[in-house]
């Protein structure tokens, strides 16, 4: 028998430590000195020692850089976002050795036991056969590793006021362009208020499911056609009394209980002023999580909608990638065009509601993409949309809309 393993035997059963703990913590192991069997000090135990993984179920931490090592009990998907281990790569471990708990002692020794004085050394000896027994049954059980230094690093936003600071991309190439500052009175709300959002979007989806069940009705019995004279006398005919040939339950009769043509309204009533607080809120919102994207325009050469496509796969929007929502102010170039400037922006800018008649059919057939005014941006789309990409013109056209009753 090691007297390794015996100065483990002899912290489980003579140090007070409780009954029900199979090992000691390889943490305690650099601290804790014991007594030898023949009353000498032992050797303080080192965690760096190479027969200690024998005698502890769990194997001493090697102390190496960035290594993780997934507890058993832990059940944890690395390939999940939110994961602490999303992105690390896997470390091939070394098998550790699994063990069973001592057998514990009967009720009457351990009774006899707390009765006996522990300043003796020769009760400290312990049971060479369940020791043997003990260390004969170890099964291997391998090590899950994970190297951290490989693993996604979280993202953290730009603290105000530089996150108002934000670039102007090109569309064709994703460049950055130049610089713009947003407003803090729209992109810069801090903190951002849920409370308002969850409002704002009940009140847009009650108003999209409006009124219903507008035109059922059903006649009543004095509405349905039919005598009011009585059927068939009142006895002696063997059938049930009649009183005329409209009831509900006859062939040809009335409706009981039907609808009778009210209107059930579902929508709800929000104040303005809210509503627009809560459009200033989405955007601070987008330009926290870092998913506002500035555009100089939207204009497009052509129509095709696989064009756009690699646009936007710059941008890491498309089939494959994020949703986006695209809120454009474009201003109407056709009367200059008509007027004989035949100008190659004039023609690729031609507008028609406030949009990139180019853009709009290009993006048609893009299912994760939508395309709209600035007068029809709402809370509900842009927490929808993964991106928001946002004009010059679109910007400053929503900054006035949304200030004029802060001024």
């Amino acid at each position: 028998m090691s007297s390794l393993c015996a100065a483990r035997h002899l912290i489980t059963n003579n140090l007070l430590l409780p009954r029900h703990y199979p090992t000691v913590s390889a943490r305690l192991l650099p601290t804790l000195s014991l007594l030898s069997p023949t009353g000498n000090v032992a050797t303080t135990l080192s965690s760096s020692s190479a027969g200690s993984a024998s005698c502890f179920s769990t194997a001493p931490h090697r102390q190496t850089k960035n290594i993780f090592e997934l507890p058993p009990n832990l059940k944890i998907d690395p390939r999940v976002k939110s994961s602490p281990f999303y992105g690390a790569e896997r470390v091939n471990g070394e098998s550790r050795k699994k063990e069973k708990a001592l057998p514990s002692a009967n009720a009457a020794e351990v009774k006899a036991d707390d009765t006996q004085p522990r300043s003796s050394v020769e009760n400290l000896e312990p049971d060479e056969e369940s020791v043997d027994d003990y260390s004969e049954e170890d099964e291997d059980e391998e090590r899950v590793l994970y190297n951290l230094s490989t693993a996604t690093k979280p993202k953290y936003s730009i603290p105000l006021p530089h996150r108002l600071h934000v670039n102007i991309h090109n569309l064709a190439t994703s460049d950055a362009i130049g610089t713009f500052h947003l407003s803090p009175l729209t992109f810069g709300l801090s903190p951002v208020r849920v409370d308002i959002l969850h409002r704002v979007v009940v009140w847009q989806r009650n108003k999209k499911r409006g009124k219903r069940n507008a035109g059922a009705r059903t006649k009543t019995v004095s509405e349905v056609s039919g005598s009011g004279r009585k059927v068939r006398r009142q006895k002696g005919t063997g059938k049930a009394r009649a009183g005329h040939s409209r009831p509900a339950h006859w062939r040809g009769g009335a409706k009981a209980h039907g609808p009778k043509g009210a209107v059930t309204d579902y929508t709800t009533k929000l104040n303005k002023k809210v509503r627009k607080l809560g459009v200033r809120h989405a955007l601070s919102q987008k330009l926290l999580e870092g998913n506002l994207v500035i555009l100089g325009d939207m204009n497009l050469e052509t129509h095709k909608t696989r064009r756009l496509e690699e646009m936007l796969a710059r941008f890491g929007v498309g089939k494959y990638g994020s949703s986006a929502l695209f809120i454009d102010e474009a201003e109407d170039a056709t009367a200059d065009y008509n007027n004989g400037e035949s100008d190659g922006a004039k023609q690729t800018g031609m507008v028609y509601g406030g949009l990139n008649v180019n853009f709009k059919v290009a993006s048609g057939n893009l299912h994760k993409i939508k395309v709209l005014n600035q007068l029809g941006c709402n809370v509900y789309d842009m927490l929808k949309f993964e991106k928001l990409f946002l004009t010059l013109s679109a910007v400053r056209a929503l900054e006035e809309r949304l200030e004029k009753d802060l001024r």
